[in-house]
């Protein structure tokens, strides 16, 4: 096996990174533009944290592990910087699979053996678990509200979809006139509704706060532009999907904000990214939640929020079946399991996804 060698890449390095012709044109990408720039902009990361570690031996890239940083707020100390593990990816031809390893200790070792990731691989977990550095912190339940055919069947999903389509909008609109809310989408944070994300974020370890969703909203990392398209071609992990577009939902109560959620819709595939609320206005935004569904009109939407998928439940108009998986949070040793109240829905680098 030839000699292995590292190159990490900080935030800062990044901001240079977009210039280099050479990094751009290799053969096998180990982060796409897209990423660069969310990284760069991340309120959360230092310019000295690192963020792509790579390895390579004879000028071939072999394997490679992207970190996002965040932070975790703690009530007897200052803020702990901790990375998700984002991508996680080794050339499994080349005869230095060991490389594989030797970026994820680079990463342990660069961020204090302070790492997490949701919903890692069956691979990546089979690693974790034998490294006997990290452990599962949690196990979480997705629902998976299927509401018609899946876009494979070309000629007859979009007329049955638009036929269910229909009757849940009738359904629920008057729901809605009933409970006096009002469901707008978003395009950007107002005053009031920034105002609203802070106070939801004071409850919340992680402070999910109105920088951090101005940051989500202005950068994913999957897009339907061309650039994107020819990118994954080069590029292991999501960068492409015909449909995509994040929906920031604002929901009022006769005039007062009770509820903020984000969704994706991503080939028709609608997933509840996040969700503000109070406990007791569980059930009314779940009516609004159902409200804006109808009106996307996906053939199935996804959601981690086990409280409003049981109302859902409870006064769905119509959806063809409910079924539930799980997934896991692993973390590593040096880093505390607790990582929200809201950890059910999406985390770490999935909510750009």
């Amino acid at each position: 096996m030839g000699n292995i060698g590292l190159s990490e890449y900080t935030k800062r390095d990044l901001k240079g990174l977009l210039a280099n012709e050479c990094f751009w044109t290799q053969g096998q990408l180990p982060i796409t533009k897209r990423r660069v720039m969310s990284q760069i902009a991340n309120p959360r990361a230092a310019d000295n944290d690192v963020v792509l570690i790579v390895a390579a031996t004879k000028n071939q890239l072999v394997a490679y592990i992207g970190i996002l940083p965040d932070l975790l707020r703690t009530a007897s100390e200052a803020d702990v910087k901790f990375g998700w593990l984002t991508t996680w990816w080794v050339d499994k031809q080349s005869d230095s699979r060991l490389a594989a390893a030797m970026v994820l200790f680079a990463a342990m070792k660069k961020y204090s053996h302070r790492l997490a990731a949701a919903a890692p691989s069956e691979d990546a977990r089979r690693v974790y678990d034998a490294t006997k550095r990290f452990r599962m912190a949690a196990r979480f339940d997705r629902s998976y509200f299927i509401i018609a055919l899946p876009p494979s069947f070309t000629r007859i999903s979009p007329v049955v979809r638009w036929v269910v389509g229909a009757k849940n909008r009738l359904s629920v609109r008057g729901s809605l006139q009933r409970r006096g809310l009002d469901v707008e989408t978003v395009d950007s944070l107002s005053g009031d509704l920034e105002s609203f994300i802070d106070i939801q974020a004071r409850r919340d370890p992680l402070g999910r706060d109105r920088m951090y969703w101005r940051w989500v909203l202005a950068f994913p990392w999957i897009s339907s532009s061309v650039e994107d398209r020819a990118c994954q071609r080069r590029y292991a992990f999501s960068a492409f999907a015909r449909e995509f577009r994040q929906i920031a939902i604002l929901v009022r109560r006769h005039g007062v904000i009770i509820g903020f959620m984000l969704m994706t819709l991503r080939d028709a595939r609608l997933t509840l990214k996040a969700a503000y609320y109070e406990p007791g206005d569980v059930t009314d935004v779940a009516r609004a939640l159902q409200a804006a569904v109808a009106e996307i009109n996906p053939w199935l939407f996804v959601s981690g929020d086990a409280a409003l998928s049981t109302a859902l439940q409870d006064g769905w108009p119509l959806y063809v079946a409910k079924r539930r998986k799980s997934w896991e949070l692993y973390t590593s040793e040096n880093l505390s399991s607790t990582l929200g109240p809201m950890a059910e829905c999406e985390i770490g680098d999935s909510i750009f996804t």
